[in-house]
């Protein structure tokens, strides 16, 4: 069995759904990509991350936010960085503005690996950066991040959105984090061509969220990450399979935002987000267990759940429950919600 199936299995056991965030955001972490957590609050956003730290070790830093400006202060720590970042709320940034910086400038550097920035009152440098990042953001907080024309311009085809829809109901902390050999070197390990089923449905799965160029950029690396991981130095079918199954949630972005033009106009849609996190978590959860989770009336969960009919429709007995319809459940299976590790 794959290290990172097994490590998925074991935190599972205590920590169910979150298995899978984890061994997403570590195989990000080895391919030197950043990646985007998206979920509400108390769905183990930051007990993922935290665990990715402590896997990782004395090479992954932790900030809660890192604009333009600011790299200047830190430059000489991120000179020739090959280790791992961790912004572990964007909601804690409260200028929409730096939100959005934040994300695009560790896009872009972890990306092209150096940034330079000429103003009147000084000069900032920062080259050979190799790592990788992790950010986490509330569903609340995308549209200031998809709206914004840096989406298009650099966070789309730089970053992946991993969106979380598993809300814990018996929350509590990691106490024991899961060790794993992260000593092969990316640039060690080499990719074994396959062309086959698995190859093209990952491609499918990718051109969801990035350009054709970036796909044929992305999956290569994340591949060698998933066989450096498992303690290889070559890709095996084990690898595809592996992430073809992690990457499943990555298909949610089309059907959650909307475009009105093909480079401008895009809402993402938080309130259907937040009622397929209820029916994702809960299955069929009542309307009193969606108040409790939003902490809003009744009358509003019931209203939005109206305006959603697609997603949802409410059933009229005591007590009322929240129902998926066929196009959710469709959904879910396609999105992976649920499926066994």
């Amino acid at each position: 069995m794959h290290k990172i199936h097994k490590l998925i299995k074991q935190i599972d056991k205590t920590h169910k759904g979150l298995g899978a965030m984890i061994a997403m955001n570590l195989i990000c972490a080895k391919a030197k990509l950043l990646i985007l957590n998206v979920a509400p609050a108390g769905c183990g956003k930051s007990v993922s991350t935290d665990a990715i730290t402590l896997m990782i070790g004395q090479t992954a830093y932790k900030y809660t936010s890192l604009t333009l400006a600011g790299l200047k202060n830190i430059t000489k720590e991120l000179d020739q960085f090959n280790g791992h970042i961790t912004i572990d709320d964007l909601g804690s940034e409260k200028s929409e503005w730096s939100r959005v910086s934040t994300v695009t400038v560790l896009a872009t550097l972890v990306h092209t690996h150096y940034v330079k920035k000429v103003t009147q009152s000084y000069v900032m440098e920062l080259t050979n950066f190799y790592g990788s990042a992790s950010l986490n953001i509330q569903p609340v907080l995308m549209q200031s991040i998809c709206g914004d024309n840096d989406w298009i311009a650099v966070i789309r085809d730089k970053a992946l959105r991993y969106y979380h829809l598993i809300r814990p109901t018996n929350p509590k902390p990691m106490t024991h984090v899961p060790s794993i050999d992260y000593s092969i070197p990316l640039q060690e390990t080499g990719l074994t061509p396959y062309k086959g089923k698995l190859w093209y449905q990952l491609v499918a799965i990718a051109l969801t969220q990035w350009s054709y160029g970036r796909v044929i950029e992305h999956l290569p690396k994340l591949l060698r990450a998933c066989a450096a991981l498992d303690g290889r130095v070559h890709t095996q079918m084990e690898d595809y399979r592996l992430l073809a199954k992690l990457m499943k949630p990555m298909q949610l972005e089309r059907s959650i935002i909307t475009s009105f033009g093909f480079e401008s106009g895009r809402l993402f849609d938080n309130n259907t987000y937040c009622l397929l996190v209820e029916l994702a978590s809960h299955g069929h959860p009542t309307i009193e267990t969606i108040c409790e989770d939003y902490k809003v009336s009744p009358s509003t969960v019931e209203r939005l759940a109206q305006s959603s009919p697609e997603w949802c429709w409410v059933k009229s007995n005591s007590p009322r429950h929240l129902m998926p319809t066929e196009q959710t459940e469709k959904i879910f299976k396609t999105i992976g919600v649920n499926q066994k590790w």
